[in-house]
């Protein structure tokens, strides 16, 4: 199984360029709100137990796609450096148990750009931040612009960049 983890701020298009690759490749996409959504349906964001159990069932759910053999999979994800370092480890070390390929793809994008692909109406259907001063917030407590250091990561800056081609380019990066 191949494993491609799209990481990068909010609003760096993940969602949809996961959306496009998973259209391309014929992987199955794991968007990381449903984990989220579904979490938070019974548990506050500020629960450490929100956390622990989102760590859990994503890489169960992974585990499980690779045990049944599942070709690929896509996965979104918005990496904190040092609060999602663990979570990180844990995927290499999973791949690695399971003979899994894993592929980091670091999204960037021009953050007076990030802030105007806020408001677009798709952002609301899963939750995600709408708010600029929220996400200025967001962005500003939290390293969320940085690379996973201890993987290898393809960078792609898609701040002009379309969805199609940004998954052209990660397709061919990794000849999936």
């Amino acid at each position: 199984m191949k494993l491609i983890v799209i990481y990068g701020p909010p609003a760096a298009g993940k969602l949809t360029v996961s959306k496009e690759l998973s259209r391309i490749t014929g992987y199955k996409l794991f968007h990381n709100h449903l984990a989220i959504d579904f979490i938070e349906s019974i548990l506050d964001r500020s629960n450490a137990k929100f956390w622990e159990l989102l760590d859990k069932y994503r890489l169960g759910l992974i585990e499980a796609a690779a045990e049944e053999h599942i070709s690929g999979i896509i996965m979104t994800s918005v990496y904190i450096k040092g609060n999602d370092d663990q979570f990180i480890t844990n995927i290499v070390n999973m791949a690695k148990e399971h003979s899994v390929a894993v592929h980091f793809v670091h999204l960037v994008c021009d953050r007076k750009k990030l802030e105007s692909r806020l408001v677009d109406p798709s952002r609301k259907q899963f939750g995600k931040l709408t708010d600029v001063n929220i996400f200025n917030n967001f962005v500003d407590a939290n390293n969320v612009f940085s690379e996973i250091r201890f993987v290898d990561s393809y960078e792609v800056d898609n701040t002009g960049i379309s969805a199609p081609e940004t998954a052209k380019m990660i397709k061919e990066h990794y000849s999936l």
